[in-house]
């Protein structure tokens, strides 16, 4: 019994899924790095006019850890409890830090208006900041004077996350066989130009969401090509970047077409993971344990959401921001995995199912802040992009999420309806991707 061709979008044929990546066009290879340049330069520059990474925010917690680990005090970094996110991108950027610390390290790092004191000697001091991170003084460096306060660390490993992500979008067009150069173009001067991403750097300091989303990417272009080893490395390396990767591991396990493919992703993500946190573990168990549960900043305040509305604040809404996406989209995984109709590991039913499991967290969440819309915002494109057709409605998306976020209504119930609603109309996009497609014989 023959199998009908798949199809990856309602304009053309696409590649059979699993099959081999072409050889690479050097010429065509070329283009690309120049837009990439180009778009990174773009970002580079948005990032200085908008002033640079914050010198409160998330700033001094994640610069603390990483200054830590370059210095080779795992305990100090164990101990840091004022962050609730997993250790994986102090452990990527910290050997950076160490291997060129004129140019992205330095013993100091560069917060201009942070006034940070040493820590109180003693095992007591759980969350202190490392002595290593002090005010950055530009007075006494005359060479640094002219650049902007941003340019140590903040600004080139931010702008090395974005790099990172861009990569990854990248990867995924590639695998999904729709990276035409205008495609390309268009991607990059997306992720050039969309606040959520130059608002991850600027606002409080998350290059690692950045960085978890262009890992998850990467490990979903992997999925494509059915390279499981890979993209369990990728998808470990993203969870253990951020906990919210965890939910574009899901869809990339419904498009597995069996149970060693799952197994091998599954258990490779695990051991990474596993590798990385250990050490964090054994060190400070609970310092660890709370921040990867996100209640160690003592839990959140009602926001812009679903919970605001219900007037839900503290650990409840925490709890409920962090586990209801995830229940949800285990169950949206288990609903795309049993229903009959289109193969979820055709290109644009992954992406789309990827959209609709990250775009719950917004519907969930406890707060929303710009750089919140970054995987939604992210996806919703790339969804049109790989499914070739006209970007309209993703980009319109884009624009009026944005907008409504960063204006944020005075009126309490409106900002927090008016993002319920943007929240649950990106969530249906990607329900409509899903149940536009074409059925297959498997």
């Amino acid at each position: 019994m023959g199998e009908t061709p798949e199809r990856t979008d309602d304009d053309g044929p696409g590649p059979t899924v699993g099959a081999v990546a072409p050889r690479v066009d050097r010429p065509r290879l070329v283009v690309t790095l120049l837009l990439l340049a180009a778009a990174a330069a773009c970002y580079v520059g948005i990032v200085a006019v908008r002033h640079g990474p914050p010198s409160g925010g998330d700033t001094v917690p994640l610069t603390s850890v990483t200054t830590a680990l370059a210095d080779g005090d795992l305990h100090a970094a164990a101990s840091a409890a004022s962050l609730p996110n997993p250790p994986g991108y102090p452990l990527l950027a910290a050997p950076f830090v160490a291997a060129f610390p004129s140019w992205v390290g330095s013993p100091e790092w560069c917060t201009p208006s942070a006034r940070i004191q040493p820590p109180p000697v003693g095992r007591g001091s759980v969350g202190a900041v490392p002595a290593g991170v002090v005010e950055c003084d530009l007075a006494d460096a005359p060479a640094a004077a002219s650049l902007p306060h941003w340019y140590r660390a903040q600004g080139l490993l931010g702008v090395a996350s974005w790099l990172v992500l861009a990569v990854g979008a990248l990867a995924l067009l590639r695998a999904a066989r729709a990276d035409t150069l205008a495609r390309q173009a268009g991607l990059l001067g997306f992720l050039a130009f969309l606040p959520a991403a130059s608002s991850a750097i600027v606002q409080l300091y998350h290059p690692q969401d950045v960085v978890s989303l262009g890992l998850a990417l990467a490990g979903l272009a992997q999925t494509l090509q059915r390279r499981w080893l890979v993209a369990g490395l990728l998808f470990g390396g993203a969870v253990l970047t951020k906990q919210f990767a965890v939910l574009l591991v899901l869809p990339a396990l419904v498009a597995a077409p069996d149970r060693r493919s799952r197994l091998t992703l599954v258990g490779v993500a695990a051991a990474v993971f596993a590798v990385g946190i250990l050490p964090f573990f054994v060190v400070d168990p609970r310092a660890t344990l709370e921040n990867l549960s996100g209640f160690s900043a003592g839990g959140a305040a009602a926001g812009q959401t679903v919970l605001s509305l219900a007037g839900v604040r503290g650990t409840v809404a925490s709890a409920v921001a962090r586990d209801a996406p995830v229940v949800f989209a285990v169950a949206v995984c288990i609903w795309a995995a049993r229903r009959p109709g289109p193969d979820a590991a055709r290109p644009s039913a992954l992406v789309a199912l990827g959209l609709v499991c990250t775009g719950s967290r917004l519907v969930f969440e406890s707060v929303v802040f710009p750089y919140y819309l970054l995987a939604a915002s992210v996806l919703v494109f790339l969804l049109d992009l790989v499914a070739r057709r006209s970007p309209h409605w993703s980009l319109t998306w884009c624009a009026a999420a944005a907008f409504f976020v960063a204006v944020q209504p005075g009126n309490h119930g409106v900002a927090a309806l008016g993002t319920l609603v943007l929240a649950v109309a990106v969530v249906a996009l990607g329900f409509r991707a899903l149940l536009a497609g074409q059925p297959v014989v498997r």
